[in-house]
């Protein structure tokens, strides 16, 4: 197969690694494939009138110790063995050849000349290609002529040379000597598109970030300064605000940037210069402000995303010049007294740690800083015991001194918004996403979130008019994504009028594509009116069900009993009604789940055909759970990332087994490669979905190569988003390990569920819609199931049609949706999941 336009050979099991090959080596391969002989093949291939055209001066002894690396990596074997991609002569799937039974070269060459000029010049090989070694030589399965298509060598040397991007000119001038004459050449490549080999090259749908514009804002602010080149160096004390994504408005910084600005009527403004906020590279910030400006405050906001990168610029800079101060806060700063003394002794470049809000306490802080004689920069250390939530270290002593904590702003609304106040009109960078608030605050206290160290408190609201001029800005400065840093959005009434207000100001402007949210936990009918409004107004958006986990022991552990699942009951069968988008979240190794719990929950959301989204739980550093009597409660131990790897309810061979399960599911429910199947096993022959699963996952672990393209989709396919040599010989096994394992007889209702999830499988070499003749009627089977249990043999035959509005035979499958709950696989029929608006093709 190919790679990357690397041809590399494989066993489809993955047992082995792959190994890369060049034109000679196929050519040479070839030879063994009928003549086992070493020292004869290679006097062979030496002779060949090709290889001493295209490489005269290889020697006899240089192709013998080719032979024999090719030995070592078990290429060539000392003996002949039946290949494990050998197809089944059994037709459960579809009617089909073998691979012995492949069209020939003779027959293809049958073609007519006009043939030729219908062949796109430029051409790629399918990402699903993959060609199988016979004992009639190479042989590739075509999904336009449903049969194997025989490949002589030089044929695979041309068909693989598309794989790098080159256009049928360049190949065929490249390749030319493989042939009596160009005409030839032009004649074999297309036979190979004629018959899917081949296909022509799609515009492939990516999102890199040089397709992200440069941010230029609609209207800057007149008085405020977009750059610190056009600030002059006048004695004041510089502001560093320091970025950490490009891609993204940092809005804790703007925040803190606001407060400083206006604190008392800016008061502190006489003293100190807020460096304006421009996202540069570390290199770029100290050889740019910093060499203008010199020592001054450094201000970081701590994510688990950033804290590495901002502590290696407070090292950086601490080093450099020992009077800067720096400033650290944010939800991956730790609060609990003795984790953040063990954080600052091991991270001796952060000055003060702020815990909680740091809007007040920031400028508060200022207000101590002082600058003596000789321009060094400190503290009044006296006045700063007297700012709460903070914790410092004692210049004589060292130690850690931690404050009282603080009280939360009563108004929010009292630091004017950044984005309104123009302090981003300056950040230049790529930007694709702007975060807000609606209002801040969680009523809950889930133990392993840092919304629940602040628990029970009461929800602050943003002024409405200040949350709509910000979706404005958003909207009129062309940003794509918009986050709602909202705990709890959906939860009151006016969350529906925000939403209108957002797709309103998309239809004015084409702006926000996509609104990421945190929805409501006690999920209400405004959840499905939000989502309505976003679907309709074309947002790319869905309904989020935070569900973690339905075990009740697990639940009671991590303090979420008051949140009702029930509800989510009720929401999973209106969204279906409604053809709404709906997903939910899970939390793999959370204290006190098995993987019993975690199978169930996994068959809870496959029952409702709800997709599923599972997250490693990681360990706060602010949250209840990080509490040091909490983990010696529940024996939680953690990796160097803080990620859980047990607790007194799992060890972690099971949470290993957690993660394997959750990656089997993806592949299957996820991505769909077995959505029906699983459906149709466990409604006609009561095996259960993840019972399925794990017959699976067992048979692979134990003989991966008996059904190696089960393997490869068990393996690799969430990375590879491939199936070598296509879906086809994937299903084929998929049947043989049914009627093998579970002894179920091959029926046409078995026949049609796997035609139906095979047609659902995006093909490349395919063009869409697509409709097919079905034995049985299987939109109406899945339909109504649940509420006549008739067997799908029972229907009549009927059509089945599917289509790509997301173009995924041509999306770049390394590019994921920049924000979503969603597997963007399947192609749509009438019994696909409904999928918010994709960006895919926008």
């Amino acid at each position: 197969m190919q790679r990357n336009g690397q041809a590399m050979l494989s066993q489809i099991s993955g047992v082995t690694k792959p190994f890369l090959v060049h034109d000679m080596d196929l050519l040479l391969l070839s030879l063994f494939i009928g003549q086992h002989d070493k020292m004869l093949n290679c006097q062979s291939f030496v002779a060949n009138p090709l290889v001493q055209q295209v490489a005269p001066q290889i020697k006899v002894e240089a192709v013998l110790n080719r032979v024999i690396q090719l030995q070592q990596a078990g290429v060539l074997c000392e003996e002949p063995v039946v290949s494990a991609d050998k197809i089944s002569e059994q037709h459960v799937l579809i009617t089909r050849t073998t691979a012995d039974e492949a069209i020939t070269y003779s027959q293809l060459t049958g073609a007519t000349p006009s043939l030729k000029a219908l062949v796109p010049d430029n051409l790629s090989v399918s990402i699903h290609f993959a060609a199988i070694i016979t004992p009639q030589g190479f042989a590739a399965w075509s999904a336009r002529q449903q049969r194997y298509i025989a490949l002589p060598v030089t044929w695979l040397v041309v068909l693989l040379a598309f794989a790098d991007g080159n256009n049928q000119q360049q190949v065929v001038a490249d390749k030319v000597d493989y042939f009596d004459n160009d005409t030839e050449a032009s004649q074999v490549i297309a036979e190979l598109y004629a018959n899917g080999l081949l296909i022509k090259q799609k515009k492939v749908q990516s999102a890199s970030i040089q397709d992200i514009p440069v941010f230029t804002p609609a209207a800057p602010k007149a008085d405020v300064a977009l750059s610190w080149q056009h600030i002059k160096v006048d004695g004041r004390i510089p502001v560093y605000f320091v970025p950490h994504m490009e891609n993204h408005f940092p809005l804790a910084l703007g925040v803190l940037f606001s407060a400083l600005q206006h604190y008392q009527d800016g008061m502190l403004l006489a003293r100190f210069v807020l460096i304006p906020i421009n996202f540069l590279e570390p290199k770029d910030l100290l050889n740019g402000p910093y060499r203008k400006f010199g020592p001054g405050v450094w201000l970081f906001s701590n994510y688990m995303w950033s804290v590495d990168l901002n502590l290696q610029i407070s090292q950086m800079v601490k080093q450099h010049n020992n009077t800067n101060l720096t400033i650290h806060g944010g939800p991956s700063t730790p609060d609990y007294p003795q984790a953040c003394k063990d954080f600052m002794q091991s991270n001796r470049s952060v000055d003060i740690a702020v815990h909680g809000e740091g809007e007040v306490a920031i400028s508060e802080i200022f207000e101590t800083i002082i600058k003596n004689s000789q321009d060094k920069l400190g503290f009044d250390e006296y006045a700063l015991t007297e700012v709460m939530g903070i914790s410092f270290r004692n210049a004589l002593s060292q130690t850690v001194v931690h404050t009282p904590g603080r009280t939360r702003m009563k108004e929010v609304d009292v630091i004017p918004s950044p984005y309104l106040s123009g302090f981003f009109d300056g950040y230049g960078g790529r930007v694709e996403a702007a975060i807000i608030e609606t209002n801040r605050g969680c009523p809950y206290g889930c133990t392993f979130c840092d919304w629940g160290s602040a628990t029970n408190q009461k929800v602050r609201k943003f002024d409405y008019e200040r949350v709509k001029q910000e979706i404005d800005w958003i909207g009129q400065n062309k940003i794509k994504v918009m986050w709602i840093a909202d705990a709890n959005f959906g939860m009151y009434e006016r969350d529906i009028d925000i939403a209108r207000h957002i797709v309103a100001v998309k239809q004015q402007f084409g702006y926000p594509h996509e609104v990421v949210v945190n929805y409501t936990k006690n999920s209400t009918l405004k959840l499905v009116e939000i989502i309505k409004i976003f679907t309709e107004g074309n947002i790319i958006s869905q309904g989020i069900i935070s569900i973690q986990t339905t075990d009740e022991g697990t639940l009671d552990v991590i303090n979420r009993k008051n949140i009702r699942t029930e509800r989510y009951d009720e929401l999973t069968e209106i969204f279906s009604d409604l053809k709404l988008p709906l997903s939910t979240d899970l939390m793999i190794g959370l204290p006190g789940i098995t993987v019993a719990a975690f199978k169930e929950d996994l068959q809870r959301y496959i029952d409702m055909d709800v997709s599923v989204k599972a997250y490693p739980t990681q360990l706060l550093p602010n949250s209840p759970m990080a509490d040091p009597a909490y983990i010696e409660k529940y024996q939680i131990k953690v990796d160097a990332h803080n990620f859980l790897i047990s607790s007194f309810s799992y060890s972690e061979q099971d949470l290993v087994q957690m993660k394997a399960m959750y990656q089997l599911y993806v592949m299957a429910d996820g991505y769909s490669l077995l959505r029906y199947v699983m459906r149709y096993l466990q409604w006609e022959h009561n095996i259960a979905a993840m019972q399925f699963l794990q017959d699976l996952l067992q048979q692979v672990t134990e003989q991966p190569g008996q059904y190696p393209h089960i393997s490869w989709a068990v393996r690799f396919f969430n990375q590879d988003k491939t199936m070598p040599g296509g879906f086809a010989t994937f299903y084929q096994q998929i049947a043989q390990f049914i009627q093998q394992h579970y002894q179920i007889t091959a029926d046409p209702g078995l026949a049609t569920v796997l035609q139906v999830n095979l047609l659902c499988m995006p093909d490349d070499t395919c063009s869409y819609p697509l409709t097919t003749e079905l034995q049985h009627d299987f939109n109406r089977y899945f339909k109504e199931f649940k509420q006549l249990n008739k067997p799908l043999a029972d229907y009549p035959p009927a059509l089945f049609q599917v289509t790509d509005p997301n173009s995924m035979v041509s999306v770049d499958m390394n590019y994921l949706q920049y924000d979503t709950h969603q597997f963007f696989w399947e192609l749509h029929s009438d019994v696909s999941r409904p999928k918010s608006i994709s960006d895919f093709t926008a």
